[in-house]
């Protein structure tokens, strides 16, 4: 809990590094903050009995008792259930993310930590964290924090009418004051009473959880792009114990989110390309391939990881050779050439090398991304290089780029057309526990299924790993796409046997129409074609909310109704 006649935060660091314990008290005092050790969980929970710290971090992985055993009790605690714990700890796994939020963490952070990340998160929670107690304490002390608060703040009726609201807030959304007063704040804010924000909710009501978070995407006015939020809502009551308001606190995740998308978008890259992909740390030591380059070499992942590339060599250049190419990668940061590499069998080929240096925050080299292409598919297979720049090479689908082309040919008819954005739930796991293998196979079988259901001159392509798009032109009613729509469901959630494994997905799809006599050729510097792949992409990600194997069709009211 925090001390109203205390001006600085106590933080209790709790991990069995002790290196790690006191970066983390350097970090956290360089902000003014008093820290508290303790080197595990045992430690930590006789250590918060006497101190009572305002926030606590904790390792996951310590002897004697982990950090999930410790965040649990201290929860049971009546002392501590209100103080949030932040988990810092280097295991990345979804499992080890759920149990940390089950057993009461509110953020997970994985090892190695990225400071200014940690530093504000710490700074945004304890701030916080201080106004929720504040309005609890203090009307006067209440308002100070929530006028001058960094993020959006609304106080909100039992009906869920915002009664009142921060200068913050009203710079986020775009709104005028008389605008956001008795509007309903979950129209602000989207998507709406899912499920699991009822349970939430619920949960919030009897007192099973202090407060709730959840990210959702909102609009600073009706043309703007889509901005991200995370909602931390807390409940007030009266003098009686009834819930009489609640508490939102919106902070701008946008960037976040949008560095995801990158990351994400950067992964699937890296593990998809057909390009060979090395990656070396500052040293030249190997710390990661991608398929491609097992493939292409017959080295299994043990066998390079740690190694420098130097098995690869073929034995035809000449030590100049590789003294120029380090030369010239030092100075410019980068080399592309033609080069002779050997692979586990022995066999040598011809690649064509481009290297670059990635650098750091103090321009200091950090790592060398290698891309190899085979020099003989770009001489003699002209063909599949045109084939690669139209289609999926995996599933001989179109690809982004001629479903571009295809739906800008499309939308340029005077005819009515469905667009479908398809994506497949969980299909990493099956390349996580069956291999790769099994997850192409999958993804050719599923493809050809796919081209069954739909009629001549519709078109199906895969935009990305487990991200499939549907063009159907012309259509005459709506209600064809919703069968259509069954019919995938029913297609793609059937169990598959592959190489001797069952492998079964489930699915979700978003639909937008396009029609001639009601949408513009562009619209505020939009493109019809543009817009129409973000509403049937917003729709995908509303059938997401929704639950498994359901679709959702994009309604045009609902931006204005949001907004």
């Amino acid at each position: 809990m925090f001390k109203e006649d205390e001006q600085k935060f106590s933080v209790l660091v709790v991990d069995d590094d002790l290196f790690m314990r006191g970066m983390l008290q350097n970090l956290l005092e360089e902000q003014g903050y008093t820290v508290i050790q303790a080197e595990n969980g045992a430690k930590a929970i006789d250590t918060f009995k006497i101190y009572s710290p305002d926030l606590v971090l904790l390792d996951a992985a310590m002897p004697v008792m982990d950090g999930f055993t410790a965040c649990y009790q201290l929860k049971q605690m009546n002392t501590s259930i209100d103080v949030p714990v932040i988990m810092i700890t280097s295991l990345d796994d979804e499992a080890s993310v759920d149990k940390a939020f089950t057993v009461g963490a509110v953020e997970y952070i994985t090892k190695p930590v990225h400071w200014a990340v940690l530093r504000h998160r710490v700074k945004v929670i304890l701030e916080g964290k201080r106004a929720q107690v504040a309005l609890r304490k203090s009307e006067n002390r209440f308002r100070g924090i929530f006028e001058q608060a960094a993020m959006g703040i609304a106080l909100v009726d039992m009906s869920g009418k915002i009664v009142h609201h921060n200068p913050a807030l009203q710079q986020m959304l775009g709104h005028t004051t008389e605008h956001l007063e008795g509007k309903n704040f979950n129209k602000l804010f989207y998507p709406a009473d899912t499920a699991v924000e009822k349970e939430f909710y619920l949960q919030l009501l009897s007192e099973e959880r202090p407060f709730y978070q959840m990210e959702k995407y909102f609009f600073h006015h009706q043309n703007s792009p889509m901005l991200w939020g995370r909602i931390t809502t807390s409940l007030v009551r009266d003098a009686n114990d009834k819930p009489q308001y609640l508490i939102h606190m919106v902070e701008n995740i946008t960037e976040r989110k949008r560095a995801q998308t990158k990351q994400r978008l950067a992964t699937k890259v890296f593990e998809t390309t057909t390009d060979s992909v090395l990656i070396t740390d500052a040293n030249g030591a190997i710390i990661d391939v991608n398929q491609a380059f097992i493939v292409t070499t017959g080295y299994s992942y043990d066998e390079v990881l740690d190694k420098k590339p130097r098995f690869l060599q073929s034995g035809r250049h000449e030590a100049l050779f590789y003294e120029t190419l380090w030369a010239s990668l030092r100075e410019t940061g980068r080399w592309r050439g033609e080069i002779y590499n050997r692979r586990k069998s022995g066999e040598i080929y011809a690649v064509w090398l481009s290297i670059s240096a990635i650098r750091g925050e103090h321009n200091e080299i950090t790592h060398y991304v290698a891309v190899y292409s085979d020099m003989r598919a770009l001489r003699d297979d002209a063909e599949r290089m045109r084939l690669l720049t139209h289609y999926d090479s995996l599933t001989e689908l179109p690809n982004r780029l001629l479903f571009h082309e295809q739906l800008t040919r499309a939308c340029r008819q005077d005819e009515c057309l469905a667009l479908l954005y398809l994506d497949l739930d969980n299909f990493r796991q099956i390349n996580e526990h069956f291999g790769y293998v099994v997850g192409d196979e999958f993804l050719k079988t599923l493809a050809k299924q796919l081209r069954k259901v739909i009629r001549d001159g519709d078109m199906i392509a895969r935009l990305e790993g487990d991200e499939f798009a549907l063009i159907l032109s012309p259509i005459h009613q709506d209600y064809d796409v919703r069968l259509l729509a069954e019919k995938l469901f029913e297609l793609v959630t059937q169990a598959v046997f592959l190489e001797g494994h069952e492998v079964q997905v489930n699915c979700n799809i978003g639909i937008a129409f396009y029609r001639p006599n009601h949408d513009r050729i562009e619209e505020d510097g939009i493109s019809v074609v543009e817009k129409l792949i973000q509403q049937a992409d917003m729709a995908m990600y509303l059938a997401k909310e929704s639950g498994k194997n359901t679709f959702y069709i994009f309604d045009e009211h609902l931006l204005a109704n949001m907004v």
